[in-house]
C-alpha cells in the first residue's frame, strides 16, 4: 500500500517542538517533576505528547483538521467510506452501532456469544434482542461461526427485525460466510453489523480471511490494539454504504466517547495504520510463520493438540485466522485454567485466555522466535506429568461442562436493568428474573442477561465456574456469592 501521512503525530511533534508553555490540561503539563514516578516509568516524551484538544490538534467530537485527515487515510487503507477512531475501545463502537440502528422496542438479531458491550448497547437503546446460537463444537467446547441458514430462518420467524449483528471472527479466530449472510440480510434492506474486534489485520495478507467490510457488511468494529500495534483501548469503526445513518452514528459517538480525548491513543491508531500500510504484508507473514512454528511444536508434545484448517469442514466455519492458536490440554487431565496458572507461575508466560479445556495464544509480529521456543519448552514441561496438583486444577466430569442453554426471557434487558432489585445468594436465585449481566471474562460472553429467568442449570454452571476461580464481569458481586434479581 505504501507509506501514508501521519497528520496527528506531526501535529503533536510540532506542538512539543514549539515549546508552548501549557496553562491547560492535563495537570502534569508534559513534564512531571521528581515527585512523580511517571517520568521515570513512562519517559518524558510520553508525558509531552499527552495533550488535550488545543488549537492545531483538532477535536474528535467535531473533526475538521488532523483527526479528520487521519481517519480518511485509515478509511482508504481499510476500504471504508468513513472510519471513526475510538478511544473508548471496541465496546464503545459496538454500543454506538446498536443505539444508532435501534430505538426502544426495536428488535435486533444478535448471537448468544456476543460480547457484553453489545448487551450494554441494547440496554441503552431499549432494543429487544432476538438471540441466535452459532454452531458449537462439543469436542473443543467453543463457539464456531454462524451458518447463513440460521440468519435466514431467524429473519423469517421475526420479519420485523431492524438489524443483524454477527461476531466475526470468534475469539479463537473462526470466521463465518459473511458474503452469504450479507446477501440474506440486505434482501430485507436492513444493515449487517459485524463485531470484527479480532480481525483488524485481515486486510493485510491474502492468507488471512476476507474482511467483513469487503464481504458486504455495512458497519464493522475492529480492536486495532488487539492484533496490531495500537495502544490498549484504541479501536476503529468502519462504515460502508448508506444502510447505517452516518449522522445519527456520529451523534451517538459524541454521546458515548470521552470528551477528554487521549492523543496518545489517537497517535497510536495513526501509527498502526501507517505501519501496516507500508509493512503489513511482511509483518503478517512473520505472524503466520511464528504461529505455524507454535502449531508444529504443539503437535510434537504428548497430550496436547491444536486445531488448524481441518476445522473449516464443519458447519458454520468458513475460514480460520491462523494467528490464533487454541491448544487443548484435556488429555493432560488438567483444566485450561490450571494450565494458565502454571505457565505464568513457573515459566513467566501469560496466555490470552483459558477455559475448562483450552489455552488460547495470540501470535503477532510483536512476538519473536525465541518467544515461541520458550512457550513450546514450557508446554513440554507441562505435559511431563507433574499434573498441576499445586494449581488445584485436575479435570473431572467438569471438563465436559458447557455454557447453559439460553434462558427464558421475561423482561427486556432495559426493563430489567431499570427495575427495583434485591441481592440474593446465587444458590437461592433459581426462578427469579436476573437484573445484571453475568459473563465469564475473558472472553466476556454473557451466561445470563438482564430480563432472563435464572435456571438451575445456570446456577450450577456458575457455581462450578466460581469454585474454579473464574473471573466474572458485569455483576455487582465480583465473587458471585450473590446475584441481583428483580424485586
Amino acid at each position: 500500500m505504501g507509506e501514508t501521512q501521519k497528520p496527528i503525530i506531526n501535529a503533536l511533534k510540532k506542538y512539543i517542538n514549539d515549546g508552548v508553555i501549557r496553562f491547560h490540561m492535563p495537570g502534569h503539563k508534559g513534564r512531571a517533576d521528581n515527585t512523580s514516578c511517571l517520568k521515570g516509568f513512562l519517559g518524558g516524551k510520553v508525558l509531552a505528547a499527552d495533550v488535550t484538544n488545543v488549537p492545531g490538534m483538532d477535536d474528535l467530537h467535531q473533526t475538521q483538521g488532523v483527526i479528520k485527515e487521519s481517519q480518511s487515510i485509515a478509511a482508504s487503507v481499510y476500504g471504508a467510506d468513513k472510519t471513526y477512531f475510538l478511544i473508548n475501545g471496541s465496546s464503545c463502537g459496538l454500543q454506538a452501532l446498536v443505539i444508532t440502528v435501534c430505538g426502544p422496542g426495536d428488535k435486533i438479531l444478535v448471537p448468544r456469544n456476543m460480547h457484553r458491550s453489545i448487551l450494554s448497547g441494547i440496554i441503552l437503546s431499549g432494543a429487544v434482542p432476538v438471540f441466535y446460537s452459532p454452531e458449537y463444537d462439543s469436542d473443543w467446547q467453543i463457539s464456531l461461526g454462524t451458518d447463513p441458514e440460521i440468519i435466514s430462518n431467524c429473519l423469517q420467524t421475526h420479519p420485523d427485525i431492524k438489524a443483524v449483528l454477527v461476531v466475526n471472527p470468534t475469539y479463537q479466530g473462526i470466521t463465518s460466510d459473511i458474503a452469504s449472510i450479507a446477501e440474506i440480510v440486505h434482501a430485507r434492506n436492513i444493515p449487517l453489523l459485524v463485531d470484527e474486534a479480532h480481525g483488524p489485520h485481515f486486510i493485510f495478507h491474502e492468507r488471512l480471511p476476507e474482511t467483513s467490510l469487503s464481504a458486504g457488511a455495512d458497519a464493522v468494529v475492529q480492536g486495532t490494539h488487539k492484533l496490531l500495534s495500537a495502544f490498549t483501548q484504541a479501536s476503529m469503526l468502519h462504515l460502508k454504504g448508506k444502510r447505517v445513518n452516518m449522522e445519527r452514528l456520529e451523534a451517538t459517538l459524541r454521546l458515548l466517547q470521552s470528551t477528554s480525548t487521549s492523543y496518545l491513543l489517537l497517535a497510536s491508531l495513526e501509527a498502526a495504520v501507517a505501519q501496516m500500510a507500508q509493512y503489513g504484508g511482511q509483518l503478517i507473514e512473520k505472524s503466520l510463520h511464528l504461529s505455524q512454528l507454535l502449531r508444529d511444536g504443539v503437535a510434537a508434545v504428548d497430550g496436547l493438540s491444536a486445531f488448524g484448517f481441518e476445522i473449516t469442514g464443519k458447519r458454520g466455519v468458513y475460514g480460520l485466522d491462523q494467528t490464533k492458536v487454541t491448544v487443548s490440554v484435556k488429555r493432560l487431565r488438567l483444566t485450561g485454567l490450571a494450565a494458565e496458572k502454571l505457565l505464568r507461575e513457573k515459566h513467566s508466560i501469560q496466555v490470552e485466555m483459558s477455559d475448562m479445556r483450552n489455552l488460547l495464544f495470540i501470535v503477532s509480529f510483536g512476538n519473536s522466535q525465541e518467544d515461541i521456543e520458550r512457550l513450546i519448552n514450557a508446554l513440554k514441561d507441562l505435559s511431563q506429568g507433574y499434573a498441576g496438583l499445586s494449581a488445584g486444577g485436575k479435570t473431572t466430569e467438569r471438563d465436559s461442562l458447557i455454557i447453559p442453554s439460553t434462558p427464558e426471557s421475561v423482561l427486556t434487558p432495559a426493563e430489567a436493568f431499570r427495575s427495583a432489585v434485591i441481592a440474593l445468594p446465587l444458590e437461592e436465585s433459581v426462578g427469579r428474573v436476573c437484573n445484571e449481566v453475568i459473563a465469564c471474562y475473558p472472553p466476556g460472553i454473557p451466561v445470563i442477561c438482564p430480563g432472563e429467568r435464572v435456571s438451575r442449570e445456570i446456577v450450577d454452571y456458575l457455581v462450578v465456574m466460581r469454585n474454579l476461580g473464574m473471573h466474572f464481569q458485569g455483576c455487582c458481586d465480583a465473587e458471585l456469592k450473590t446475584i441481583r434479581v428483580v424485586k
